[in-house]
């Protein structure tokens, strides 16, 4: 049995009706989220004793996911709708992954999660990163920074995050912090503009992180960037959950770290140098983000239509790019370097 949940949009809601249809062609068992607006059997997620979730939406969705799962570990299988890190099918791909699947060809990949204990309570578990904030924009969080009993720091700035693995390459990345590749057993800590001028550091993550004699205006926590629970107490404790967040997994070829990578990648600069500003951003974005349409590139890059048929025009005459038919609908074209 498998348990389909979609975003509410309706590019995620078609996408989980085609998957719907599709594991329906092939007799598997399945049942669709109460509050997913799409024909079938409706069941919510704590019901469900199921082989794995199948997750469509876009990153936020799947991190809400994994949220709702809470102690439970059943893997997740991300379909992203639109543009994702975290997913490896997307609109263009499903039916090759989810074929994969029903053969039994996948892996389950273990990710840590986290979990904040604050005011005699605890956080929901958080996949990407818990932070502590100030509430008030442009105000400071004074703290103490403690691992395993012993005091590491003391800082006055705008907070400190606490990233996973998988959330090293979030917020804890723009603010400076370190990429993590694959799964080590680590945490990255990074503080937010440190009047101290601290800087990023990795623990072990078997590490009791406390932060105490927390002192600001309406400090809050925020997990995964979306969820925010004020702090009355000086004191949160933030550790490696117990409960893995567990993905359904096909190849190197499509994980986290190789999407990372390809970022990395250098334009080719010479080839580039003499096309239009649009073609590059075109070629910039297919090169982060992997195989498109053109309805995507629009979306991604928010230039006129005609702007961006010149620029994949001009790609494609240089040999930047290639095109093939849309896997599932012959009327588009996936662009891809």
């Amino acid at each position: 049995m498998y348990f389909i949940t979609s975003k509410p949009d309706a590019e995620s809601l078609e996408l989980a009706k085609s998957i719907s249809t599709l594991l329906k062609e092939n007799k598997l068992k399945h049942a669709i989220g109460k509050e997913t607006q799409i024909i079938g059997l409706k069941k919510e997620l704590a019901e469900m004793d199921c082989e794995f979730i199948i997750a469509v939406g876009d990153d936020g969705f799947f991190l809400k996911t994994f949220r709702r799962l809470g102690k439970v570990q059943t893997p997740v299988f991300p379909i992203a709708s639109g543009q994702s890190f975290l997913a490896q099918a997307n609109t263009l791909n499903f039916r090759h992954f989810l074929g994969l699947v029903i053969r039994n060809k996948y892996e389950i990949f273990k990710r840590s999660r986290l979990v904040a204990s604050f005011d005699g309570t605890s956080s929901p578990i958080g996949l990407n990163d818990i932070g502590l904030f100030s509430s008030k924009s442009a105000s400071l969080i004074k703290y103490s920074l403690v691992l395993n009993d012993e005091i590491l720091w003391h800082d006055v700035g705008d907070g400190l995050v606490v990233a996973t693995p998988t959330g090293s390459t979030g917020y804890s990345l723009s603010a400076g912090g370190p990429i993590v590749l694959d799964e080590p057993s680590i945490l990255a800590l990074t503080p937010i503009s440190s009047m101290e001028k601290h800087s990023s550091v990795i623990v072990s993550d078997s590490t009791k992180i406390k932060i105490k004699s927390i002192e600001g205006s309406c400090p809050v926590l925020i997990i995964d960037g979306e969820v925010r629970i004020p702090i009355k107490g000086k004191e949160v404790i933030i550790e490696k959950s117990p409960y893995k967040g567990n993905f359904v997994i096909f190849s190197k070829e499509h994980s986290l770290e190789a999407k990372l990578k390809k970022r990395t990648i250098k334009f080719d600069a010479e080839r580039l140098r003499n096309l239009p500003a649009s073609s590059k951003l075109v070629y910039k974005i297919l090169q982060n983000e992997g195989d498109m349409t053109q309805k995507d590139i629009i979306n991604n890059s928010m230039l006129p239509e005609r702007t961006v048929r010149y620029a994949l025009g001009a790609l494609s005459k240089n040999r930047l790019i290639t095109c093939q038919p849309h896997f599932s609908d012959a009327r588009q074209t996936v662009y891809r370097i």
